[in-house]
């Protein structure tokens, strides 16, 4: 019981609170009647608003005023503040989840929470703040502090489970402030609380609860935090440029921390006028609206599911395009904007093969060093492919062309002592004096050619006719083993099949006079081969050839200069393939079974991504960039700006691979350098995750590592078996922190031996659902977690029979698809649940997980045991835990109700 004074505050608080919330929300919903036709008659949805159907609906609405009124009407406000200013007076701030409105009122203030008053809500009674005011800045100190949820039921408003702090007492729980106004023994204070009343005085019992009371997940979804801690909220509100990896135990708040740095920094208001500078830069620069400028990459398909319901909750427009998994915005970076991957039209050399072995397993386990194997190599072979094009321009009889060369080989010493941008844009100005030349040869050697196609048309007017039709006869090329990919302009493709025939005439003549020049035999076998058989002695004479061939190596040489950095980029995929190929003979790297040289791990895809867009991020943020003239040599340089966003944010990032970090760094745009990114490296659940802090800051150079260490998910039984798990699997201490004043007692993790089969596991499984549900009910979010996806559906069919006479439901969640209502059981393969929350979780089979997968099952089964916030149950097949966690098995019990 609490003593009267303490009572008659809490009483106080609650009343201002009420009235308070009834009089923004009645406010807002007047002025959204006002503003009906601009928009607003979607407001019979508004107590939905959190779905992201609502959101959806209301996402057309361009005026934020409007959707400002929509989000007061349906929460008024979610703190309540008292502060004391300089002159001892006191201020009352409401604090809103998204934009205040200005309500003109003497005796409370609404700020939003992503204005800098809004840090008010973050902070503990007795702490001081420099406010802005109006009149500049004051130092106010925190008197009282309420955490509130609001709900409304028909025109009252009440708030539940409002935690409150003053200077005398707290914190404390009120459940409900509305029912705490009602002594029993007095009057109701209107008929609609009537029944409130008889409840009251029935139950006889103190409203006010010691401590926070700790909340049941109820549904599968991130827990809503409309107010961040301290620490938290510093994060959050750090420069937009701002490099940022947040470490932390599961359940410390890193992702809503990451979703709540992202809504401040995407609103223009909310930005410092330095953010709002670069903000407006980069804005003109690429045409795309900072509030659409930014990207969130997740690991799974279903964590990128779960963040969505959590962006819409947020006021975030989220759709598929700003949040995507690695694997598919690979596809698209490779496939269509970098000529890496084939596509039916075309483009890289590659085929992608997610299961071929072609990588060694100390290639996975040592990236960065392969990186840079790689990297030294390809730049070496590219600086050497232009110092051979320099000598080849020098020994021309043509006196311009050989200048030329004298001018390259003399440029290209200089070039060897700069990085690899600042020399690749003085290749830039380089290649107005090869231009002329490279015209003027190529000229006469099309018109060389040209001439003996129409002399073989005036003998033969069928020749191109036939010659298509000889071409179909013949199997499409195989992927040549050199393509180098470095074309210096793209060539459109042919569209009739003579159009068709007259290309594939004019490149076999070429080949064969680049033989006939070099001395090399034309190749034999193959399509090029059968295609010289056909031509036969319609090709030109030898000596024409050859003059044609000593033409067309001059133009290679110069093309060497042209489009350097385009050249760079496209050649950067062939340089790979003899990169490979060099150090398969030397057994480094590479499995010597590697099959088809177009094959490739999707590694191998990330780690030319990661070459190609760190060269273009380094290319930008050159100061010469500025000075050269626009042209088409840096078109590559535009595609960039085109695929850059303003916010880079990744969640999970220690799944990640160190390359596929550096890629998605570099997309974050070079002039904001805004990379933020949260993780836990005792969750890495794959092979290629990054194992360290040197990984992720050799990915982000420069990056700041913040650890978090105070989790909220967890009871305190979960908290310490996880810890353990670490601890006995690992050796490494795991540092968590328990909320302070959050009573955070829960039940002991129960244990199943010698459970076989999916019909003996459903009945154990079944009994201690019963047991949950009795413990909390409403039954509050289930997951149950198996091995492999085959048992997905074996198991959700088996436990849905067992547990129909209680009316409960189970939904097997195939390939981790967000399925099923709020309360239903679901099932999931364990690889997928990485990032999610669930009150309770079962996993399946542990010392089988432990046999499939020695070298992951200690993170499986720690990501999987964090998974539950207070019910946990483990079974095994056999008579015991996996050797390591023995000591653990004391910390479990036979059921959650003994």
């Amino acid at each position: 019981m609490t003593e009267p004074g303490q009572r008659d505050d809490v009483a106080r608080i609650s009343k201002d609170t009420l009235a308070a919330l009834t009089d923004v929300a009645s406010v807002a919903r007047a002025r959204l009647a006002e503003n009906r036709s601009s928009g607003a008659d979607s407001f019979a949805s508004i107590n939905t608003f959190t779905s992201g159907g609502a959101l959806k609906s209301l996402g057309d609405i361009d005026d934020t005023r409007t959707r400002s009124l929509v989000s007061l009407a349906q929460e008024p406000a979610i703190a309540r503040i008292v502060v004391k200013l300089e002159d001892e007076e006191t201020a009352t701030y409401y604090i809103c989840r998204n934009t205040a409105e200005s309500f003109g009122k003497t005796t409370f203030r609404l700020a939003g929470r992503n204005t800098p008053v809004g840090r008010l809500a973050s902070l503990d009674v007795g702490d001081d703040f420099e406010l802005r005011l109006p009149k500049g800045e004051v130092t106010v100190t925190v008197l009282e502090k309420g955490i509130l949820h609001p709900r409304s039921e028909g025109a009252l408003w009440d708030s539940y489970n409002s935690v409150l702090s003053t200077e005398a007492y707290g914190p404390i729980t009120v459940p409900s402030m509305r029912k705490l106004l009602i002594e029993p023994g007095q009057a109701p204070l209107t008929k609609e609380d009537l029944l409130a009343h008889i409840l009251a005085e029935a139950q006889q019992a103190d409203n006010i609860i010691e401590g926070i009371r700790r909340t049941v997940i109820t549904k599968m979804g991130l827990r809503d935090q409309p107010i961040l801690d301290r620490y938290q909220d510093e994060i959050f509100r750090l420069p937009l440029q701002k490099q940022l990896l947040i470490i932390g135990p599961p359940g410390t708040g890193k992702t809503t921390t990451l979703i709540r740095r992202l809504g401040q920094k995407l609103d223009v208001a909310y930005l410092e006028d330095d953010e709002k500078r670069v903000a407006a830069a980069a804005e003109a620069e690429s045409g795309l609206p900072h509030k659409d400028s930014w990207l969130m990459f997740t690991p799974t398909d279903l964590l990128k599911q779960y963040l969505k319901e959590a962006f819409a909750r947020e006021g975030i427009a989220a759709p598929d395009q700003k949040i995507s998994t690695w694997d598919r915005y690979r596809l698209e970076l490779a496939r269509n904007h970098f000529r890496i991957l084939k596509s039916s039209s075309g483009g890289g050399a590659y085929v992608q093969q997610r299961d071929t072995k072609i990588l060694l397993p100390e290639t996975i386990n040592g990236q960065t060093d392969w990186f840079l194997d790689f990297d030294e190599w390809q730049l070496a072979e590219f600086w050497s492919d232009l110092a051979a094009a320099a000598e080849t321009l020098k020994k021309s009889k043509r006196a311009d062309v050989a200048r030329i060369g004298n001018e390259a080989e003399a440029l290209l010493g200089r070039l060897r002592q700069l990085t690899t941008s600042s020399a690749l844009l003085e290749l830039v100005r380089f290649v107005g004096a090869v231009q002329g030349p490279l015209s003027t040869l190529r000229t006469e050697s099309d018109e060389r050619i040209r001439h003996h196609i129409n002399f073989r048309l005036n003998h033969d007017r069928g020749l191109l006719t036939d010659f298509a039709r000889f071409l179909d006869t013949l199997a499409p090329e195989e992927d040549p083993e050199e393509g180098d990919g470095e074309d210096d302009e793209d060539v459109t493709p042919s569209q009739t099949p003579v159009a068709k025939a007259l290309a594939a005439f004019t490149s076999n003549i070429r080949s064969q006079a680049v033989a006939a020049a070099s001395g090399r035999t034309a190749p034999r076998g193959g399509r090029a081969a059968r295609i010289s058989t056909w031509i036969g002695d319609r090709t030109m004479e030898r000596t024409e050839l050859r003059q044609l061939g000593d033409s067309l190596q001059l133009q290679t040489a110069l093309r060497r200069f042209t489009n350097p950095i385009r050249r760079y980029v496209n050649g950067l995929p062939a340089r790979y393939r003899r990169f490979r190929r060099a150090r398969l003979t030397e057994a480094r790297w590479y499995d010597a079974a590697v099959m088809s040289a177009a094959d490739a791990h999707p590694l191998e895809i990330d780690l030319m991504l990661a070459g190609t867009l760190h060269v273009l991020a380094e290319i930008v943020t050159e100061p010469a960039l500025r000075r050269l003239p626009d042209s088409g040599a840096l078109e590559p340089v535009r595609q960039y700006r085109r695929l850059v966003r303003n916010q880079i944010m990744v969640d999970e990032a220690t799944d990640f691979s160190p390359l596929q970090l550096r890629s998605m760094a570099a997309l974050s745009n070079p002039t904001i350098r805004s990379f933020f990114a949260c993780g836990d490296f005792n969750q890495r659940i794959t092979q290629w995750g990054s194992r360290s802090n040197d990984d992720i800051s050799w990915a982000a150079p420069g990056i700041n590592v913040r650890p978090i260490e105070v989790t909220y998910r967890h009871s305190r039984q979960l908290s310490h078996l996880a810890s353990e798990i670490v601890r006995l699997c690992s050796g490494q201490t795991v540092h968590v922190t328990l909320p302070k004043d959050v009573n955070s007692d829960g039940i002991d993790p129960v244990l199943a031996k010698n459970v076989v089969g999916h019909a003996a596991i459903a009945d154990w499984l079944a009994a201690r659902l019963v047991e949950v549900e009795g413990l909390t009910s409403p039954l509050p979010s289930v997951a149950v977690l198996v091995n492999n996806e085959q048992d997905v559906g074996p198991m959700a069919e088996a436990l849905r029979r067992r547990v129909e006479a209680h009316n409960m439901n189970v939904v097997p969640c195939y390939e981790g698809q967000f399925a099923g209502q709020n309360n239903d059981i679901r099932v999931f393969d364990v690889q997928h649940i990485k990032g999610l929350e669930f009150e309770a979780v079962f996993f399946v089979g542990v010392d089988d997980l432990a046999e499939q997968q020695p070298d992951l099952f200690d993170k499986y089964l720690y990501v999987g045991t964090t998974r539950a916030a207070t019910y946990l149950g483990l079974t095994c097949h056999r008579a015991a835990l996996p050797e390591k966690l023995e000591p653990v098995e004391p910390l479990f019990k036979e059921m959650f109700i003994v």
